[in-house]
């Protein structure tokens, strides 16, 4: 979920903020009866997200500092997706990292995102193209 609210918001020390808070909120309420606890909490945060966001006045995505710190060797390669994926539009950005990053099911992204399967497969299709083009362009990697 923290990586999921960084990649959102692009700072860690406010996705640690807006964790805080989620978890306050879902612990007032005394939440019962939930059928799938991941999506719960997925589209808990993701909604947290998006409010803070839209409570900004500057709404330009940050590029994240989350780091895989298990492999240092690859970070400068970290370092160009995510930056690539920031340039992404928000709803791209949010479900290729649900379902690429995170490695939930395109049934539970649908499920998250409160849309169809299909729809999910096309955003990620759309994004996919979208992030290889932003890597051979504009930072000239690859091809």
């Amino acid at each position: 979920m923290f990586r999921l609210a960084c990649s959102i918001l692009g700072r860690s020390d406010e996705a640690e903020d807006m964790m805080q808070d989620v978890a306050e909120r879902i612990l007032r309420k005394q939440v019962r009866d939930i059928g799938n606890i991941d999506a719960f909490l997925t589209k808990s945060v993701k909604n947290a997200c998006i409010d803070r966001i839209r409570r900004r006045r500057d709404t330009t995505p940050k590029i994240p500092d989350v780091l895989d710190e298990r492999n240092p060797d690859r970070w400068n390669e970290q370092q160009l997706i995510h930056k690539a994926m920031a340039r992404l539009p928000e709803k791209q950005r949010i479900t290729l990292h649900l379902k690429d990053i995170e490695g939930y099911s395109t049934k539970e992204v649908a499920e998250i995102l409160e849309t169809d399967e299909s729809n999910v497969r096309t955003i990620l299709s759309r994004s996919r193209k979208a992030l290889r083009e932003i890597i051979e362009k504009e930072f000239g990697y690859g091809i």
